[in-house]
């Protein structure tokens, strides 16, 4: 792949900026391919398109990550710090995603907006109608949860659990399947800066021509009503799809030297711990904010 070629792991794992780079030529590319070649599926298949092109270097950086991780020994309690580099690789890759998204949804015209991002619309849609309304239609016809923030709670973590347990899958059968839930997710938030921005944009028209780039701004900001939940969500899919795919790499190589399995398996089962944590602070936090 060229942009393996071209991006080391060895470099990503150094300076993990470049991966926002990365993902921006990913980003483009997989929107117009997918825009070209298949537009009535665009929304979703641009994301796929993303997870294709990133797996190849994300593969190797997991080799990498495996390898350094076989070669200590009883150093459980330092797991934290030597995952940390894989997380900001995920991280960068994550923003620049979303930068991506939310630019290309102000840039396009309308009807190509319109296709490309049909499926982010929709699921951006039906979160301001939940909050609007506190029908309860997230979580189903029985199960109303009106003012209750507990009950709220509970939906929450529960969707979210089960998000976790399909990345933490997803990289442990793929490698690094759950990067799809990953762009997924920043597809999301990007077209939510990017409809802000739209919105707007027409009340910084005396600055012309810097009225885009003020809008955007201040779309930035007022998006960052999903983050105070969002940051907790996206860190805990991030830590368990790490967890899902280092134990991946080291069964598929067939390395099963006791103290680098035993490493893992502690690893793997902490990395998870703490995901759940992540998901229950950010269940918690948007409860309050659909309520409130």
């Amino acid at each position: 792949m060229v942009l393996e070629s071209l991006i080391k792991g060895e470099e990503a794992r150094k300076h993990p900026l470049v991966m926002m780079f990365l993902a921006g030529i990913l980003a483009s590319i997989g929107i117009w391919a997918s825009y070209v070649l298949f537009p009535a599926n665009a929304s979703v298949l641009s994301i796929g398109f993303v997870t294709i092109g990133i797996v190849p270097i994300l593969y190797t950086i997991f080799i990498l990550e495996e390898a350094a991780e076989a070669s200590e020994k009883g150093k459980w309690f330092s797991f934290a710090s030597r995952h940390f580099d894989i997380i900001k690789i995920y991280s960068w890759f994550f923003i620049g995603l979303v930068l991506t998204y939310s630019l290309w949804y102000v840039v396009l015209p309308g009807d190509e907006r319109t296709m490309v991002f049909s499926e982010q619309n929709k699921v951006i849609g039906n979160i301001w109608n939940l909050r609007e309304n506190l029908t309860g239609n997230f979580i189903g016809p029985q199960e109303v949860c009106g003012e209750n923030i507990w009950c709220w709670f509970n939906v929450i973590l529960r969707n979210n659990l089960q998000v976790l347990f399909w990345a933490v899958m997803l990289s442990l059968v793929y490698g690094v399947g759950a990067m799809f839930l990953i762009a997924w997710n920043a597809s999301v938030i990007g077209a939510l800066i990017g409809q802000n921005t739209i919105q707007l944009v027409a009340g910084y028209a005396s600055f012309w021509p810097f009225e885009y780039i003020l809008a955007y701004g201040h779309a930035l900001i007022k998006s960052l009503g999903l983050v105070p939940h969002g940051f907790f969500e996206v860190v805990g899919y991030f830590v368990g799809a790490i967890a899902g795919a280092l134990i991946s790499i080291v069964v598929t190589k067939g390395h099963y030297r006791k103290h680098e399995l035993d490493l893992l398996i502690k690893d793997s089962i902490g990395l998870i711990l703490i995901a759940v944590i992540m998901l229950i602070i950010g269940a918690y936090i948007e409860a309050v904010l659909i309520v409130g």
